[in-house]
C-alpha cells in the first residue's frame, strides 16, 4: 500500500508498504528497501531495523496528522488528492493511473470547495476526486470510462474566492 505525506509547505513523499507477515513489514522508499521487525508489547506496536533497537509505532488512519520533528504530515492512505500539489487548488490532476467512473459535474456549472467531482477507479478502488476551490468548472478534460496515466489535468476549476 501507497502512503503520501505532505507537509504544510505542499511537499510531499511517499513510502510504498508491503506486510511480508504479521512481524515484518517491507518499505520501499526512492526505490531503496528496508524490512522492519515488528512486535506487539502491552497493547503497543513497536519496529525495529536491526532487531535491537526499538521504537514504539505511530497508528495511522485515513487523513490522519503526523508530527515529526519540526515538520507536520497529513497522511494518505492509497492516494493523494488531487489538486493539493501540483496545478493548484483548482487543477485536479490525476496521481496514479486509473479510470474515470462518474463525471458529477460540466464545464460551467458552479462548485464549492469540498465537493466531488468525479469517481475514479485506480487500484481496484472508487476515489472521490474532490473540489479543492469553490469556482466554476472551466474544463472537463476527461470522459466517464476513460482510462487515464498519472499526472493527467481531469478537471479545472476557475476559483471564485
Amino acid at each position: 500500500m501507497r502512503y503520501y505525506f505532505m507537509n504544510q509547505d505542499m511537499k510531499d513523499f511517499f513510502l510504498d508498504v508491503e506486510m511480508l507477515s504479521s512481524q515484518v513489514l517491507e518499505i520501499t522508499h526512492e526505490g531503496r528497501k528496508q524490512t522492519l521487525k515488528i512486535k506487539n508489547l502491552a497493547g503497543k506496536r513497536f519496529y525495529s531495523f536491526d532487531g535491537i533497537a526499538w521504537k514504539k509505532l505511530a497508528n495511522l488512519g485515513v487523513n490522519e496528522t503526523l508530527v515529526s520533528n519540526s515538520e507536520v504530515y497529513k497522511v494518505f492512505r492509497g492516494y493523494k488528492p488531487s489538486g493539493l500539489n501540483k496545478g493548484g487548488a483548482g487543477a485536479l490532476i490525476t496521481q496514479m493511473p486509473g479510470k474515470v467512473v462518474k463525471l458529477m459535474f460540466k464545464e460551467g456549472d458552479k462548485i464549492s470547495k469540498g465537493e466531488t467531482v468525479l469517481i475514479l477507479e485506480a487500484m481496484k478502488m472508487e476515489n472521490e476526486i474532490k473540489s479543492g476551490a469553490e469556482g466554476i468548472i472551466k474544463s472537463v478534460n476527461v470522459k466517464e470510462g476513460q482510462a487515464l496515466e498519472a499526472g493527467f489535468l481531469m478537471v479545472e476549476i476557475e476559483e471564485t474566492k
